[in-house]
């Protein structure tokens, strides 16, 4: 070989180098972005599996199309009168509201029916597998305040919950 052909492989390995390390930097960089901004799917439009009306909530927690499988349609507030024309959407466990940051509704499209107040970190469910589980509730079926119900309380159920009595 010519001493002209080793020359510019000289030149060119410091260049391949910092390249390789510039590509696995971004690499790294992206692995770690994608896990701390995890998207748990809150508010995705999801199958509960059962018809119900507006006074009784229902849930599927076997929803393959939502990350924590969680989907559900929670029972509207006694304190709200009007109908609610929103569906049922994927939840996640939570401990608080801002935990819940979620899909809202696209106000331009009329086939939309997501959530369009938002979500907030609450129990729906007092009976059954959910039972006293703090999931992300949309604020559409939510009265004026929101409250853990007397039952879920461990203060006032010996340090336990009536969820843990029924199963």
């Amino acid at each position: 070989m010519s001493p002209k052909l080793r020359a510019p492989s000289r030149r060119l390995r410091p260049a391949l180098l910092r390249a390789s390390l510039l590509g696995a930097a971004l690499l790294a960089l992206a692995a770690f972005g994608s896990m701390a901004c995890e998207d748990n799917g809150i508010g995705r439009p999801c199958d509960v599996l059962a018809d119900a009306g507006q006074t009784q909530a229902v849930y599927n927690n076997q929803a393959l199309e939502c990350p924590s499988r969680i989907c559900l349609k929670p029972v509207r507030a006694e304190s709200l009168t009007q109908d609610i024309d929103t569906g049922p959407y994927c939840s996640a466990t939570c401990s608080k509201d801002s935990d819940c940051d979620g899909q809202k509704r696209d106000s331009h499209d009329p086939l939309d029916k997501r959530c369009t107040k938002g979500y907030a970190c609450g129990v729906a469910f007092v009976v059954g597998p959910l039972c006293c589980k703090k999931l992300c509730l949309c604020k559409d079926f939510l009265g004026d305040s929101l409250q853990t119900p007397q039952t879920c309380e461990p203060s006032l159920n010996n340090g336990g919950t009536a969820c843990a009595e029924s199963l």
